[in-house]
């Protein structure tokens, strides 16, 4: 399910909502970094991340990209 590796830094692609359709709560705006600390392979939002104001979510893979 997930190309992201425990430990990696990731940033969200887009602003991000919470609920399966993102039609719920603002969760963190487009360009948000941290990193990935669990992944959940069976669930649609499986990746884990701390985001770098300490706030812990899970999100989906394609709301997130690799930082180089």
């Amino acid at each position: 399910m997930s190309r992201f590796l425990i430990s990696e830094v990731v940033v969200t692609n887009r602003d991000v909502h919470a609920g399966r359709s993102e039609d719920g709560p603002f969760v963190c705006a487009k360009g948000t970094k941290g990193a990935v600390i669990e992944i959940e392979r069976n669930e649609w939002d499986g990746v884990h991340v701390k985001l770098e104001n300490n706030a812990l979510w899970w999100f989906k893979p394609d709301q997130l990209d690799h930082v180089n």
